[in-house]
């Protein structure tokens, strides 16, 4: 008789113990980014980028991301920065990179310039810039739920004068794995506009949308489109392109069951007899 009462009392606390830890909320999901900000150009220097890039990790941590900041980098620091990331990065989680500075647009793909590259003619981009479908490809290698890769990278072409075409801005970049979204300052060939103030015109508007309360990565991004449009009469607008599968929202949100799952379980002793 006393076996069989004390047989049911543990069972019950085991039962009610996992039930605990069943409503415990998962770990968080890992989110990474790499933010870059290229501002010291010989040939045209940038005031903006860098205060954007610094600015964007302050934003990207509050937010929940580990990130990874470089400044005024060159090809071999930007490359090692890529390879960090790549490292840094899990399967089903969130990856993020962000660009402020030069870039232009060779043969169809979209090349970021590293501080000090040595660019005289069209044939030098390949050599001395940062290919960005590098950053796409290392997205879909390591499988991560959710790719953003933001291009603040459409200002005038320095190099320009030394080109045989004249194209401008960047091209739409493939979304490449399920799961992207790329962001585009500005639409394809179109340039964007520096800024007057501490940040670059697009980035000023998407770090006071990041801090809006509805952080939908959709409506992120469309707050941005419509007030950098707005500001500059129709003469920027930024662009976006997706392969989205779910939701994504960039301020976390707490778990479900997260104060059940936090509760201490009662604590049961057998009884005296």
């Amino acid at each position: 008789m006393v076996r069989g009462i004390i047989g049911l009392v543990v069972s019950g606390a085991a039962l009610l113990h996992g039930a605990a830890w069943a409503q415990t909320p998962a770990e968080p999901e890992q989110r990474v980014a790499l933010v870059i900000g290229n501002g010291a150009y010989q040939q045209d220097r940038l005031r903006n980028p860098v205060n954007d890039a610094t600015d964007m990790a302050e934003s990207l941590r509050e937010l929940g991301f580990k990130v990874i900041l470089r400044t005024d980098a060159n090809q071999r620091q930007m490359k090692r920065s890529l390879r960090e990331f790549r490292t840094e990065l899990r399967r089903g989680g969130v990856a993020m990179f962000y660009y402020a500075g030069h870039g232009v647009q060779h043969r169809g793909r979209n090349y970021l310039v590293p501080v000090g590259a040595d660019i005289e003619a069209e044939s030098d981009i390949e050599d001395e810039s940062v290919d960005a479908n590098l950053i796409m490809g290392y997205m879909e290698e390591a499988g991560t739920r959710v790719n953003i890769v933001v291009l603040d990278a459409c200002r005038n072409n320095p190099f320009a004068r030394s080109f045989r075409s004249s194209s401008r801005g960047l091209v739409v970049m493939e979304s490449g794995a399920k799961g992207t979204f790329v962001a585009y300052a500005t639409a394809p060939g179109s340039v964007a506009f520096d800024g007057d103030g501490r940040n670059g015109l697009y980035t000023k508007h998407l770090l006071a949308s990041l801090k809006h309360a509805d952080s939908d990565i959709e409506r992120v991004f469309k707050r941005v489109r419509s007030s950098v449009a707005e500001e500059t009469r129709n003469a920027q607008i930024p662009w976006d392109s997706s392969s989205l599968l779910g939701d994504f929202r960039f301020r976390p949100e707490a778990p479900r069951g997260a104060a059940v799952g936090t509760q201490k379980a009662p604590a049961f002793f057998a009884p005296r007899f």
